[in-house]
């Protein structure tokens, strides 16, 4: 029998997971980000439509209530995604930083190119002038 909450769990596995590919589809979010919220949208809605899956696993780790377990779960995973999006700053922000030194370096060197051409440049065109 299934429950009005499984449907609301069900409806909401399903809208995550179309709003998950749609993003994809839209170049809005990249597949590598987008494989560990797909693969939750199906472990929960496999979740949703058998009640059994969790009780089970509950029961495996000790849980009482499988409630409980479905929290730690969401837990876990708002962690793994934390942690993921904080790889990804860490490796942005260390990529902005080398691309700004090289940038002023390349400033730097047109700057130098820029002094050598205007003093021989204008030196040789003031003297024939």
């Amino acid at each position: 029998m299934i429950t009005r909450i499984q449907i609301l769990a069900i409806l909401a596995s399903l809208f995550l997971m179309l709003l998950t590919v749609e993003l994809i589809r839209r170049r809005q979010l990249e597949e590598k980000y987008a494989l560990a919220w797909l693969l939750a949208c199906i472990f929960f809605l496999l979740c949703s439509i058998n009640l059994e899956i969790i009780n089970f696993l509950a029961r495996l780790t000790g849980i009482i209530v499988p409630a409980n377990f479905l929290f730690l779960l969401a837990f876990f995973f708002l962690v793994v995604i934390c942690l993921s999006l904080s790889v990804v700053m860490s490796r942005e922000s260390q990529r902005q930083r080398r691309l700004a030194q090289e940038l002023s370096l390349l400033k730097f060197n047109l700057e130098e190119i820029k002094k050598k051409i205007g003093l021989g440049g204008g030196g040789d065109e003031k003297g024939s002038s």
